[in-house]
């Protein structure tokens, strides 16, 4: 299970981190503090993710109901110390769903999920798999995606069910 875990997350990680190469590259980007780049998710979600929510794929379906009704923990800070807080499911929104997966790869990225071992190996390998799942659909979406992403292994589902 540790194995194709980790696999799933240089996966996920190396598909992330085309996407924000192509979305700064459409134009989905806004100035930061000191004028860093910063990919414009949120816009990026209202525009192509929101087409998630009309989809009849089961994989699609399934995946983004699993986000949805379980989200990933955030860490927050109390009295000094790092603890996770569960997040209660909220509105069915594109804008929510995109912070969801941005929250999944900054927990596996931060390594708040990954410290030598990996934390709910079970959970972790689910919200991986769907945001993955999801994010790849999306090139499916939208040409400029796929043209900036490429249409090589990421359109061929090699991914498995959520």
């Amino acid at each position: 299970m540790i194995k194709k875990l980790d696999k799933l997350a240089l996966d996920f990680f190396k598909l992330f981190a085309r996407y924000e190469f192509a979305l700064k590259d459409m134009g989905y980007v806004y100035a930061g503090r000191n004028n860093e780049a910063n990919t414009d998710w949120d816009r990026f979600a209202n525009d192509i993710g929101r087409l998630l929510f009309d989809e009849k794929d089961e994989r699609v379906c399934t995946s983004l109901d699993y986000m949805l009704t379980n989200p990933p923990m955030k860490q927050v800070v109390v009295n000094g110390l790092v603890q996770w807080e569960e997040v209660k499911p909220c509105e069915r929104n594109s804008q929510i769903l995109f912070s969801y997966i941005r929250r999944v790869r900054n927990n596996l990225f931060h390594g708040a999920k990954f410290n030598g071992t990996w934390f709910d190996p079970e959970r972790s390998s689910k919200l991986l798999s769907c945001s993955h799942i999801l994010l790849e659909h999306c090139i499916s979406l939208s040409e400029e995606i796929r043209r900036r992403i490429g249409n090589d292994k990421y359109s061929q589902r090699s991914w498995g069910k959520c």
